[in-house]
């Protein structure tokens, strides 16, 4: 079960390699040689001519220095934890499958009144990439376009941590609040009915009084 060109060299072609556990669906846990580049927050990438045609599935941990650049990358408080469990696996000849289970925990600042907020993630997502310009569709024959489509690969490589980090991009609140507040509690509270006030009401009055005087 497990398929942007991905942006494992948006900003740099320096590499660092390293060997972290791997598995295969039906394979006992090996070693596998795993790409990071150093210029993005958080990088495994996985040469797909590597991948075994049962599929690899990596674990990743984010390091406290990765959390902390991904805190300031998507600007939030903290990023206490984050992991994820990622499968690749081929399908057909061009097609590649992502299907993987991220957790993490983060920090925010209530939209309302700025205090520390927690959100817990747990999401499940499932990507799918092709290294054919256009995809058609195996029993149609037609162009597959819009959300269906495949993301297109430049490269021989998928980078599974860049995954997870755009995946929990679009996992974090947007609008976080802290629980039991809402945007009446810090507005002033409104003028009685029929009341007038402010500095222009006053002049107004002023000016009436003077009139009905002369």
């Amino acid at each position: 079960m497990c398929g942007p060109a991905w942006r494992a060299s948006r900003r740099s072609s320096r590499r660092a390699c390293m060997t972290v556990p791997w598995r295969g669906p039906q394979c006992e846990e090996m070693a596998m040689h795993v790409d990071r580049n150093p210029d993005l927050e958080l990088s495994r990438r996985l040469r797909l001519d590597r991948v075994p045609p049962a599929g690899a599935t990596l674990d990743i941990e984010a390091s406290a220095t990765e959390r902390d650049a991904l805190a300031k990358r998507f600007g939030i408080l903290a990023l206490p934890s984050l992991s994820a469990n990622v499968t690749l696996c081929a399908e057909g000849e061009s097609q590649w499958r992502v299907e993987g289970r991220l957790k993490a925990l983060v920090v925010q600042a209530c939209g309302i009144t700025l205090d520390p907020v927690e959100q817990a993630i747990d999401e499940a997502f499932v990507l799918r990439f092709t290294t054919q310009p256009e995809e058609l569709d195996r029993d149609s024959g037609e162009l597959i376009v819009g959300s269906e489509a495949a993301e297109p690969l430049s490269d021989d490589a998928l980078d599974l941590g860049e995954i997870v980090a755009d995946q929990l991009a679009l996992a974090i609140d947007p609008f976080p609040r802290k629980p039991g507040v809402a945007l009446a509690d810090i507005l002033p509270p409104p003028a009685p009915s029929g009341a007038t006030g402010g500095p222009f009401a006053a002049l107004a009055a002023l000016k009436q009084g003077r009139k009905d005087q002369a």
